[in-house]
């Protein structure tokens, strides 16, 4: 029988929760293997395209290794309130004891589990935790999240020298961030590049978020990468294929610029939206001087104009935009005002600051 702690239990098994959620036709792949000694416990899970391992250091009384269908265990685990709890594993069954009641649940053989990839650690390279989330907020949301687009369904990360770069895009909009590699990495010789999978981003933004620790170790291979931080070791394939060469789309400094206060922006957006259809996405911004006019028609629908007052003092120009394009930026930067370049109607808005780059392109007014 084994005694361990149920809250440290559940945290280190949500953080593995990504690969179980996967749709499979393979039932192992909605378990969790988990391997307890008398020093360690060990949490895996995988769907072979993503898998995460995270450990914990105890002094616990038996061991033990066996397979358990994840959602199971965990929601039994969330609903008891015992600090400590039992794990005794009898033929083939998981009991999960504590002061006033007990579960029982069927269990697979520890072997039915994949064997998961091996890294060379011989090639890691630090990044920052903090450096990576930054990217990763800066650039997921620009992902390709339809059908027929594989290369772009993922973030391109690209390290060369001292820094860490990493672009998303959709096709209609684009975004690119890079941060400096943390202090005791030595720069890199080349360029490494490959693109990491839109779900891969997600579940590791997670883990992140979770982790409490200022460094993690990457490890790539020909078609597998991994992060390591801590007692955690994510594992995920890499999308195959040619990214777009964005560089041939980043614009320079344009004449024109317009300053605008988020909130009041975010807002006159968020209005236009409600008349906003299928058929009738697109949000009208009109340009002169230190005005800009938000405005949204929709037939057999109404109406909508708010005028606002910004700093631009350019030439009178009309853009059409998906709303969706400049929200999820301003969400994303998180700042009280924000410029824009503006390089005429048919020419993608430009947002930029050191480190990082946005473009979307502008839509057919209907």
């Amino acid at each position: 029988m084994i005694r361990i702690n149920r809250k440290q239990l559940v945290e280190n098994l949500k953080k593995i929760s990504g690969p179980t959620m996967s749709k499979s036709t393979f039932p192992i792949f909605s378990h969790v293997l988990m391997e307890i000694s008398p020093t360690k416990a060990s949490f895996s899970a995988t769907d072979l395209e993503m898998s995460i391992v995270t450990e914990i250091d105890g002094a616990f009384i038996g061991e033990s290794s066996f397979c358990v269908q994840y959602k199971k265990i965990i929601s039994i685990l969330n609903e008891l309130s015992d600090e400590e709890i039992s794990l005794d594993v009898k033929n083939n069954v998981l009991w999960i004891t504590c002061e006033n009641c007990e579960f029982k649940l069927n269990i697979v053989a520890k072997e039915e589990f994949p064997n998961l990839p091996a890294f060379d650690d011989k090639n890691m390279i630090k990044l920052s935790t903090q450096g990576l989330q930054e990217l990763i907020d800066l650039t997921a949301f620009c992902v390709f999240s339809g059908e027929g687009s594989y290369v772009l369904s993922g973030v391109l990360c690209e390290i060369e020298g001292t820094l860490v770069r990493m672009v998303g895009t959709d096709g209609k909009r684009l975004a690119m961030a890079e941060r400096q590699l943390p202090e005791g990495q030595p720069a890199i010789n080349g360029t490494k590049k490959f693109i990491i999978p839109a779900k891969t981003i997600t579940e590791l933004s997670k883990v992140i978020r979770a982790e409490e620790n200022e460094s993690l170790f990457l490890v790539c291979g020909k078609n597998q990468i991994a992060f390591e931080f801590g007692r955690t070791k994510f594992i995920s394939q890499l999308i195959e294929g040619e990214f777009p060469d964005y560089k041939k789309f980043l614009m320079k400094d344009a004449e024109d610029t317009c300053t605008v206060q988020v909130k009041p922006f975010t807002s006159a957006l968020k209005k236009a939206q409600l008349l906003a259809s299928q058929d009738f996405k697109s949000v009208k911004l009109d340009f002169s001087k230190d005005v800009m006019i938000v405005s949204k028609v929709t037939p057999q629908l109404g109406e909508y104009k708010e005028t606002m007052t910004v700093l631009y003092n350019g030439k009178d120009v009309t853009l059409g935009f998906n709303p969706d394009y400049l929200l999820d930026l301003m969400r994303a930067i998180g700042e009280e005002s924000i410029k824009f370049d503006i390089y005429g109607s048919e020419k993608p808005l430009v947002y930029r600051k050191e480190g990082y780059l946005y473009l979307a392109l502008p839509m057919r007014l209907n």
